[in-house]
């Protein structure tokens, strides 16, 4: 089941760089470029600004429950801004679908819903 994502991880950046190629050689080199760089600094303007959203969260969580959501939550956020940040369109689709606050929360709530029964704690006494 971890096959698959973990090769999809490897071929990203080679995926990325095909399109990368094939836009440049379309639109241009320049034009390419300036687009990446932009996406660039609109994706660090999104993370910052939800990353603050995220934080509150976490300030405000109350239960056990929440703060591991929120953690996972910002987990998800600083791996959408490091491929905001990667030169490469395909990253950058990625980085904003998952930066994007309902896509997250979904995300999220998938994640810890599928997770919520393999975690068991005991206690015991001596």
């Amino acid at each position: 089941m971890l096959r698959y994502p973990i090769i999809l991880l490897l071929l990203l950046p080679f995926i990325d760089f095909y399109v990368l190629m094939k836009v440049a050689e379309t639109v241009g080199l320049l034009e390419t470029v300036v687009f990446s760089i932009g996406t660039g600094i609109i994706g660090a303007t999104l993370i910052r600004k939800e990353g603050r959203y995220v934080l509150q969260k976490l300030q405000r969580s109350v239960t056990g429950a929440e703060v591991t959501r929120n953690f996972a939550e910002g987990f998800i956020l600083v791996l959408a801004g490091l491929m905001l940040l990667s030169p490469g369109f395909v990253t950058d689709a990625i980085g904003a679908i998952s930066a994007f606050r309902p896509v997250r929360e979904r995300a999220v709530a998938k994640i810890t819903q599928k997770f919520s029964g393999d975690i068991e704690i005991q206690f015991q006494t001596f």
